[in-house]
């Protein structure tokens, strides 16, 4: 997986590491928007029913424990970075689906093979 390694920094950076659930399961579903972005499309259909296969999981355990990665970044993590994924700054914490989609987009530009 070409940008699971950069990911993984990024996340690292913003404030969270792999003790969390959501970690992994952020980790594959930046990878699998890179892939198909489609898939963000209809988050719920889409990119939470391929990251509950890959690790055998609920829908709802997915959603929650990106929520959780979101929520730790937001109120403990580098809010200067997240500022810069997005490209403007945040007056509120972001849904799962902008995360996501923030994270990947800044992957694929920021990353050099």
């Amino acid at each position: 997986m070409k940008y699971e390694r950069e990911t993984c920094n990024l996340l690292r950076r913003l404030g969270v590491n792999n003790s969390y659930v959501g970690f992994r399961y952020t980790v594959y579903g930046v990878i699998r928007a890179i892939a198909n972005p489609e898939l963000l499309i209809y988050i719920s259909k889409g990119l939470y029913v391929e990251i509950s296969a890959e690790y055998r999981t609920s829908i709802g355990c997915v959603e929650r424990n990106i929520r959780t990665i979101i929520s730790t970044i937001w109120l403990h993590g580098d809010r200067t970075l997240l500022n810069q994924v997005f490209g403007f700054e945040l007056e509120q914490k972001p849904r799962n689906g902008a995360f996501i989609d923030a994270l990947s987009h800044y992957v694929v530009e920021h990353y050099y093979d």
